[in-house]
């Protein structure tokens, strides 16, 4: 379900929008996807031409030290990178247990670049603060248009990665540009460009107040109809997206890779599928189960001390290992699934990868099945042969954990996706 926590991915001077009236300037670029590691944060991916990449720095690597600054979590290595100039920097790793040191330059990335359809690079303000948006528009001039505000999923990686053509969220929205869309995409708090909190530090609640934000100044958008915005939920998001819809005048609800049952149920069930695709055995699995419950409970439901837990259950601090604040989840584990979708008057499309070892494809026929319950004829059902839970081509489950999970490999983006989504949104909405 975490998306990686992507060190600083950004690009060179923004265009401002029409209707904002604040400007925020842009960051540097590393290209290196990081989750938290021992002393540091462990690289799990390098983008392709990054300078990352040019500066030597490996898969597996763990990084301790920007120049000065301490690095002991992906989080502290996002701040160091969007803090710094570009420029040349001394990044301190450990390599297969030995010390090393290497120098990058950190360089801007290039805006996004697409002959049919343009990306204004504009912002909208957070309780309090400024949050990058990315909003893409179709080149052709026509009527007010169609809109889609994408929700991404759980974790702290960014959403501005011009330099990375298989991008889901990118690949998406020039695709609905292509379809005559306007789609915007939200940079989360304190990564990128965006200001705000340190991303690992917000929760559930103030991640939809963003979100609500980004979907009230799509809707201020010239280029906009303000009636027909739907919204995207992805993964996680697919727990912001009903809930979002309720408070606001949506057109309509796509939800992909999502989850449709209560949290706790649904990690224990996500965790057995991937211990099974792991091939431990099934005694081990069930023990490893009912130490995920005991942690989960103990976090989530109780609401201990990380620390506390974890000095009396140190099989927690693997368990209980997740991309954001131990908050963010406890408000996630007390949600009601199903009541935003029984509630909900809107049409909804729900899409399902059968690639996918993290949800499941009876999440999304049960949020089918609620809101058709409600509103007969409001809900869809869409299957993707070989999508995975991140957007990809990968072929069956199996194949995606081997991928992603053993080989810290991704698919190329399935276009199938945004097919699908077009076909079902342009339809009723004339997209032009």
């Amino acid at each position: 379900m975490a998306s990686l926590l992507a060190a600083a991915l950004s690009a060179s001077a923004p265009l401002a929008p029409a209707w904002a009236t604040d400007w925020l300037p842009r960051h540097p670029v590393l290209g290196a996807a990081t989750i938290d590691g021992a002393d540091g944060a462990k690289i799990t991916s390098i983008r392709p031409g990054s300078p990352a990449q040019a500066a030597g720095l490996a898969v597996d690597d763990i990084i301790m030290r920007m120049d000065a600054v301490e690095v002991r979590s992906a989080a502290q290595l996002v701040e160091a990178v969007r803090t710094h100039l570009a420029g040349p920097a001394k990044i301190a790793v450990m390599r297969d247990g030995h010390p090393l040191e290497v120098t990058v330059t950190l360089a801007s990335a290039p805006d996004e670049t697409d002959p049919v359809v343009k990306t204004v690079y504009g912002t909208v303000r957070v309780d309090g603060s400024l949050r990058r948006t990315l909003v893409t528009h179709p080149l052709a001039h026509a009527a007010r248009r169609p809109a889609v505000l994408i929700v991404g999923g759980i974790g702290c990686y960014s959403i501005d990665v011009a330099t990375d053509p298989e991008d889901a969220y990118l690949r998406l929205a020039h695709d609905l540009g292509r379809r005559g869309v306007v789609a915007m995409r939200l940079e989360k708090s304190g990564v990128g460009d965006s200001h705000g909190p340190p991303c690992a530090t917000t929760d559930f609640d103030a991640e939809i107040r963003s979100y609500a934000a980004a979907f009230d100044a799509l809707r201020q958008d010239p280029d906009v109809d303000p009636m027909r915005v739907y919204i995207f939920g992805h993964s996680i998001g697919s727990l912001i997206a009903p809930r979002l819809a309720l408070s606001k005048p949506v057109a309509g609800v796509i939800v992909a890779e999502g989850v449709g049952r209560n949290w706790f149920e649904y990690e224990l069930w996500s965790l057995r599928r991937q211990l099974v695709l792991e091939g431990d055995s099934p005694d081990h699995i069930d023990a490893d189960l009912a130490e995920k419950e005991r942690c989960m409970h103990g976090l989530l439901i109780e609401r201990r001390e990380e620390a506390e837990l974890e000095r009396t259950e140190p099989d927690c601090r693997v368990h209980d290992a997740y991309p954001v604040a131990a908050a963010y989840l406890q408000e996630v584990a007390a949600l009601n699934v199903a009541e935003p979708w029984a509630k909900l008057n809107a049409p909804v499309l729900a899409v399902y990868g059968d690639g996918d070892f993290v949800t499941a494809l009876a999440d999304h026929q049960r949020i089918v099945d609620i809101v058709n319950g409600a509103h007969v004829g409001h809900a869809t059902l869409a299957v993707v042969p070989g999508m995975d839970h991140h957007l990809d081509r990968a072929g069956t489950p199996q194949q995606a954990y081997d991928l992603r999970v053993n080989h810290h490999q991704s698919g190329p983006y399935e276009t199938m996706l945004s097919q699908v989504v077009g076909d079902w949104l342009c339809p009723r909405d004339r997209c032009g």
